[in-house]
């Protein structure tokens, strides 16, 4: 303990007013004795001293915890959430769905989606992300602001392949492009537009793939009126991407794609149908700009979804592991919905 006449004494005074300054640089840091008192030339045992008595009285006021050997700032802060005069209205967002036959996924019109939300889809390599990502933007560019954020759009080729995209034009009357189109490869959230639809296609993660949950959460942190969609690469069967559940935790949509298979994970608020865990085959046509034949499906009953049997291939399935589900009239429902409301 520090006596009396020590607490008044000019070192201890220094010491401990250079420690308080440090602090108040370092909020939010974790850190222990041995580090502060290198940052800050406390070569002497009573310094040492001095600066450890310093963490203790900040440690009693209740500014930092100690945990062992380790100091940890202690964060009083805190938003109050009005949520009695908040807006019950969802976001508007439009999926991808089969231009010519007009067939649309059984989540759309039932996955609800709010201001500040993520979407997240998880896919094979060449399994059709960025075919939802581009679909996704088509059917909103019109009526909402767009970024598109991208690591493999070089310009030529993604002109030659949106411009296939032919059922709506992606320029204005004034002849400038609809959307925002940015090359990105790392800290998405410094340039998220908070009242964008943001899309990001795609965030490549080459290790610590845990990481992706604090990623995700920085950018939902940025988002006000906004939402954001992120593309995500997975591995062979796994439904999530990679990161596993970590990309999960954060979205409010998680859809996982394979060939010519997309899957809900995820659906954390809905209405009139629940679509989580279902999955809806599709196929991929004109130059790999458009769904198509978009239908409820299910795992083969005869090969149990292995494709194959004790006489080789499954002829129930042709080998996909997946059949028609009749019982899942979901697309059809939203189709015809949406048939409807384009003759009226």
């Amino acid at each position: 303990m520090v006596n009396e006449p020590e607490k008044t004494s000019g070192r201890y005074k220094e010491v401990a007013s250079r420690v308080r300054e440090w602090l108040e640089i370092h909020k939010g840091e974790h850190f222990d004795l041995d580090l502060i008192s290198r940052q800050l030339n406390l070569g002497t045992a009573e310094a040492r001293k001095y600066a450890a008595i310093e963490l203790s009285r900040k440690v009693q006021q209740g500014i930092l915890e100690k945990v062992s050997n380790r100091y940890i700032y202690i964060d009083s802060s805190y938003k109050v959430i009005d949520w009695l005069n908040a807006s019950v209205e969802s976001f508007d967002v439009k999926f991808p769905y089969g231009i010519e036959d007009q067939t649309k996924f059984g989540f759309d019109g039932s996955a609800l989606i709010s201001p500040g939300d993520i979407i997240v889809i998880a896919g094979q390599s060449n399994a059709g992300k960025t075919l939802f990502c581009l679909n996704l933007l088509w059917e909103n560019m019109d009526n909402y602001p767009c970024t598109l954020m991208g690591n493999e759009y070089a310009p030529g080729k993604f002109k030659r392949r949106v411009f296939r995209m032919k059922w709506r034009s992606p320029v204005n009357v004034d002849g400038q492009p609809k959307f925002e189109l940015i090359e990105r490869f790392n800290r998405w959230q410094d340039i998220i537009r908070p009242n964008n639809i943001n899309i990001i296609d795609w965030i490549n993660i080459t290790d610590n793939f845990y990481q992706i949950g604090g990623i995700i959460e920085a950018i939902k942190g940025k988002l006000e009126r906004g939402i954001a969609v992120i593309s995500l690469q997975k591995s062979g069967e796994n439904p999530h991407g990679r990161g596993g559940t970590f990309s999960v935790d954060m979205t409010s949509l998680y859809l996982s794609m394979d060939f010519n298979r997309l899957t809900v994970i995820k659906s954390k608020e809905w209405e009139r149908y629940n679509p989580n865990r279902k999955t809806y085959g599709f196929e991929i046509v004109n130059q790999g700009t458009q769904f198509q034949n978009i239908r409820a499906i299910k795992k083969c009953y005869r090969c149990k979804g292995n494709g194959f049997n004790n006489q080789g291939k499954c002829d129930e399935c042709g080998g996909t592991g997946w059949i028609d589900d009749p019982k899942d009239d979901s697309c059809e429902m939203i189709t015809q919905e949406y048939k409807e409301a384009q003759d009226e």
